[in-house]
């Protein structure tokens, strides 16, 4: 016996009748909370473990300890110069990535034999570790402020790149045709057309760019110089510090917490400005 025999009905159509229940949607507010419930319910867990001896202060700290070496950061000064030091290098190479990115990526996007001829590099570049430049850009730049700089660049430039290219590539053929029926030269169908069609492909470029900058920021400092909280890392870690160290950490999480949220807010404005 078939199944339209038993059913009535064939079976694709019992499926395709079929009222498919939707997933609630969580408001801000309630991702907000819960969110800052899960953060909680961590460290609570983990300054038990440490309080009845599952971990070793030594190695795992606990976030009183954290909370106190915080306390000893700020009071001599060693925390607001690190992170001053860390956010101005951060300022500057993403900045500079940004303005690269988007330049690059917009004129690779735009025209195919430029993109053709550049392409394999971009992808050759975007794929290989950063870390592994490191040697070669201490001997070309020396160890400092720049070579930090241009360590950042390397990091963040390339999502932005790739992002940019192809939301200018995948315009809306169809409008792009329209507009040059109206006697719209390249450079009126890119400004009025790609463009504006490739800001979300932009914004989340500029997301991941500055999530990456942030680890470009710890390798520079970590590895060229020793400066800021990266540098500040380096020294703890050599010194058992692990209070300190994750002081680090931390600092650099909330930074990418607070920078992605800003982030959200924009992408949510440009997606209405859309709409």
């Amino acid at each position: 016996m078939t199944a339209r025999s038993r059913l009535g009905v064939p079976l694709s159509a019992r499926i395709r009748t079929r009222r498919v229940a939707s997933r609630p949607k969580l408001s801000r507010r309630e991702r907000w909370v819960l969110g800052t419930a899960g953060v909680v319910l961590v460290f609570v867990a983990w300054e038990l473990a440490t309080a009845l001896g599952a971990l070793d202060p030594m190695f795992a700290s606990s976030p009183t300890r954290i909370t106190k070496k915080i306390g000893d950061l700020l009071a001599d000064g060693t925390l607001v110069e690190a992170s001053l030091s860390s956010a101005r290098l951060f300022a500057v190479g993403f900045l500079i990535a940004l303005v690269l990115g988007v330049t690059i990526g917009i004129i690779l996007g735009w025209y195919r034999r430029a993109r053709a001829i550049f392409d394999p590099w971009v992808s050759i570049l975007y794929a290989a570790p950063r870390i592994a430049f490191i040697p070669l850009i201490i001997v070309w730049s020396g160890a400092g402020f720049r070579t930090q700089v241009i360590m950042v660049i390397l990091t963040a430039a390339f999502p932005i790149l790739v992002n940019v290219m192809v939301g200018v590539d995948t315009i809306d053929r169809q409008l792009m045709r329209v507009a040059q029926s109206f006697n719209a030269t390249n450079f009126d169908v890119l400004r009025t057309v790609a463009l504006p069609g490739a800001v979300p492909f932009i914004v989340s470029g500029i997301r991941q760019g500055m999530m990456v900058g942030l680890i470009g920021t710890v390798v520079a400092e970590y590895f060229i110089g020793i400066t800021g909280i990266g540098g500040m890392i380096f020294n703890a870690g050599l010194l058992l510090d692990t209070s300190t160290a994750l002081v680090g950490a931390l600092i650099f999480a909330a930074a990418a917490v607070v920078l992605n949220a800003l982030l959200e807010m924009l992408q949510a404005r440009v997606e209405r400005w859309r709409a």
